[in-house]
């Protein structure tokens, strides 16, 4: 099985020379309604993602006593402490079973990032064609090793990570020997553009021989779109129904049609990638006749009269003799009078 391709539990196949695997995050942009994510699935499909991505997390697992009870005061706050924030925002298993058999009702793939062992266990019984482990979990081995078990592809974010961290996850990916991908991400929301260093998924490919991709935290298409250009086979982006909602996502999100309209993008730039080969396209052979340019005569030529270069120019269209294959006409005898600025034909020569 080769590591430059994912296989998911549908037949679907990931990675270098695959149409490009475009995945809708959906995170915590529901805002802990499951009506909303379901709308925010229902978007995805419409938009022509290939996949939506949720994120769970046990809060026991996620935050210390201290932690759980700090205000947070934000106008983004779902809660007086972050604990009843963090609480706020989190969807049942029961609703994320809920959002997998919708999202598969759309033919759409069903990705989780899971936070820790219990949220893992439980998205596992679900069902989910891969997983995904957020850069802050990077090293959070305990955890690669448990996802690693459970039978599924796995996608690793390195957006706050060093190259330290992402070679001992990629190691426990190894050891496990469970197919992975690898995604350049920075963890800044909205990213400038700045700051995205898109020439790192050039690197991470040399690096890690795997499945490369991008999750995308810009604003926009642009960078998107560039990032398939160069060599990102999955490509992440948040989604939302409206950047103006309540929450620290919604606003580096793209709207459904934004979405669309990446998508699109995407898939032009595929097409427009095609071949390394240059190869020469019946299309252009029109062209070619019309613009390219041929061996003419400069002035009068008399027959008899032993072609030389100083007889010749180039002009179009390129119907003709091209100036590479001159020496199919110079040094040889006309077999009639040219007049000038005529097209010079092999069969005008013997």
């Amino acid at each position: 099985m080769s590591d430059s391709i994912l296989y998911l539990p549908t037949g679907r196949t990931v990675g270098e020379g695959r149409p490009t695997f475009v995945v809708a995050e959906i995170g915590q942009n529901h805002n802990g309604s499951l009506a909303l994510a379901e709308e925010l699935v229902d978007a995805a499909a419409w938009a022509g993602a290939d996949a939506v991505k949720v994120v769970k997390r046990d809060l026991g697992c996620e935050l210390t006593i201290a932690a759980k009870h700090r205000r947070y005061d934000s106008p983004h706050s779902f809660g007086e402490t972050y604990g009843r924030h963090r609480e706020a925002l989190e969807l049942s298993f029961d609703d994320y079973a809920a959002l997998a058999q919708r999202a598969r009702s759309h033919r759409l793939h069903f990705v989780a990032t899971v936070c820790d062992v219990p949220s893992a266990r439980g998205m596992a019984k679900i069902g989910v064609d891969a997983f995904k482990i957020a850069s802050r979990d990077l090293n959070n081995l305990p955890l690669l090793e448990y996802v690693c078990t459970l039978g599924k592809p796995v996608i690793l974010s390195t957006g706050m990570s060093t190259w330290d961290e992402i070679d001992a996850a990629a190691r426990v990916m190894r050891a496990a020997a469970r197919p992975f991908a690898v995604l350049q991400c920075t963890s800044l929301y909205p990213t400038p553009d700045e700051q995205v260093h898109l020439h790192s998924i050039a690197a991470l490919r040399e690096r890690y021989r795997t499945v490369v991709g991008f999750s995308d935290h810009t604003l926009g298409t642009a960078i998107a779109t560039a990032a398939v250009a160069l060599g990102a086979s999955i490509l992440e982006k948040h989604l939302t129904l409206d950047r103006t909602l309540k929450g620290t996502d919604h606003a580096c999100s793209a709207e459904p049609q934004e979405l669309f309209e990446l998508v699109a993008g995407t898939r032009r730039v595929e097409a427009a990638l095609g071949r390394a080969d240059k190869p020469a396209t019946g299309a252009m052979a029109a062209t070619k006749r019309k613009l390219g340019r041929s061996v003419v005569s400069r002035v009068r030529i008399t027959a008899g009269t032993v072609l030389d270069e100083s007889m010749v120019t180039l002009k179009s269209p390129g119907e003709g003799v091209s100036w590479t294959d001159r020496s199919r006409l110079l040094g040889r005898r006309l077999l009639r009078d040219i007049e000038a600025d005529e097209l010079l034909m092999p069969t005008d020569v013997g």
